[in-house]
Parts: structure tokens; sequence; C-alpha cells
């Protein structure tokens, strides 16, 4: 198991992805594809072998043999899956709190949903409207509320999302790593105008964020 992890990491890690936490996402997806194929072949392949070994010819074996089960095939069929099972628990439980749990070194930015647009309040006190300025290699934690229906944050790039929930403060976090603009949207359905709930969000250098901050 340990050795498909591995093998898992070092794929994610040959190309780094556009935004965090989408390389969390990545590694747990690959070890469940893994195990899938990996058990797929080892059911698959011997129903195949079976059936053109043991293929039906008049007047040989017409009457199969009759087994009453094996007690060692068993148990090692309940061990392996239960095995297989707690791994894969104890794997996504522990990549999912990481890719949940925002970096001590977060800026905190917080975002007001609203039919139908996204408002950003900056640590300065400064505002804008469906369009979010960050820094680049710098994790963003966005606090998410909603002043009318629930509304849900989506950033394709970093393959994360939140809901804004009217009453509630919720938080995401992801950071991109490399500057240029890219898309998120509304994913909760939110009446008339949902399909136009976006924000673009411009990653800039951090000198250029700074310098952007300042201005009026």
């Amino acid at each position: 198991m340990q050795m498909l992890y591995v093998a898992a990491a070092a794929a994610a890690e040959v190309i780094a992805p556009i935004a965090y936490p989408a390389d969390r996402w990545d590694r747990i997806f690959d070890i469940w594809i893994a195990l899938a194929v990996v058990i797929y072949l080892i059911v698959a392949v011997p129903i195949i072998y079976f059936m053109v070994k043991y293929r039906y010819k008049e007047g040989e074996n017409e009457i199969g043999a009759d087994e009453h089960g094996n007690m060692g095939l068993e148990i090692l069929w309940t061990i392996i899956p239960t095995i297989i099972v707690i791994y894969l628990a104890f794997q996504s439980a522990a990549i999912y709190t990481a890719q949940r749990t925002a970096p001590a070194d977060s800026l905190l930015i917080r975002a007001d949903a609203m039919m139908w647009a996204w408002q950003f309040d900056y640590p300065n006190g400064k505002s804008t409207i469906g369009n979010l300025t960050i820094p680049v290699d710098q994790p963003i934690k966005l606090e998410l509320t909603s002043r009318d229906v629930i509304h849900s944050f989506y950033v394709p790039a970093a393959k994360t999302m939140e809901d804004a929930v009217p009453g509630r403060v919720t938080n995401l976090w992801f950071q991109f790593n490399e500057t240029g603009e890219f898309i998120s949207f509304c994913r909760e359905y939110c009446g008339t105008a949902h399909a136009y709930m976006n924000a673009t969000i411009n990653v800039v250098t951090q000198e250029e964020y700074d310098e952007w901050l300042k201005s009026s």
C-alpha cells in the first residue's frame, strides 16, 4: 500500500499544479484509481482465463464438481479487502485534512456572496466586486458568507470549493503558483443569473500586489 502512495505522490510532483491544493485531490485520485485497476485485473484476468479454459464442450465436464467452500480463501478475501478499506479510509482522511487546512501564513480575505456577485474585502479595508487580486506563491484563505441565499465559491484550477451560507462563516484556501488571470464561479444554483456569478482571480507578483493594495 505504501508503495502505491509513494508512486502516486511522485507522479503528482513531476508536474507542479497551477494551484494548490489541487495536488492533494490528484494524489488521492491516483491512489484510488491505481487500487481499482489492480483489483480489476485480479478479478477480470482469472474470469477471462476460466471462461476460455472451461468453456462448454459437448460431452465433457457437463456436470460441475460439487464444492463445499474453502476456509482459507474465505478468510483471505475477507481480510485483504478489510485492510484495503482501512488504508483508503485513513489515507483519504489524512489528505482531506491537508486539503482543507489552510497554512498558518495564509493571507486572509473575506468574500461576501450576493445575488449575483462576489465582494472581496482585504485586510487594509480595500474592497472589490467580481475581481480578486492576490500575490503568486502566497496561500490565500477566504472567509465566506452570504447576504441572501446559499452560494458556492469554486476555483477550478485549485480543485477546491466551499459553500457561502447566510448567517455562517465558512472558509477555503488555495495558492496559485503562476501569474495570470483565472476564473472562479458559483457552483450552487442561486437564482436567475446564477450562470453569470463569476469572479476573475488576478494573480500578480508580490510587488505588484503591494502596489495595487496601496492604490485607491
